[in-house]
């Protein structure tokens, strides 16, 4: 498994070279993603748990520092002060976040199928939503 993740992770840096990884707990930490118009503040950080269970399952939820709101309003799905807490410093909320159709297919190529790269480059898609 930690082949496959350190493998993912350097997949993720081809398009976010500023991440950082933290093996101890196994979480992702990307310092700069670009937000649509509306949300505030952009950009902003993300941060990732990877699971236990990785690839074998998909990671859950999308971390932001908290205090990021669309139009001024707090966005659905999103609690404002995540009960788990990244190791990344500030206090940060959560939104609840899965794959778009609930399905998780990795494969032994991580190219192929669900890997974290498409993962992350998935909440684009939430982020259009707005609130």
């Amino acid at each position: 498994m930690q082949e496959r993740i350190n493998q993912e992770v350097e997949l993720l840096k081809t398009r976010f070279s500023d991440l950082e990884y933290r093996p101890d707990g196994q979480w992702i930490h990307i310092p700069k993603y670009s937000l649509p118009s509306g949300w505030l503040p952009s950009p902003t950080q993300l941060a990732i748990p990877i699971p236990v269970q990785y690839p074998g399952g998909p990671p859950y939820g999308i971390y932001v520092p908290s205090g990021l709101r669309f139009g001024g309003q707090l966005p659905n799905n999103y609690t404002d002060q995540a009960p788990t807490q990244p190791p990344f410093g500030g206090a940060w909320g959560i939104f609840s976040w899965t794959t778009q159709d609930g399905a998780w297919h990795a494969t032994a190529d991580l190219t192929k199928g669900s890997n974290l790269l498409n993962w992350v480059l998935g909440f684009q898609r939430r982020f259009e939503e707005g609130v």
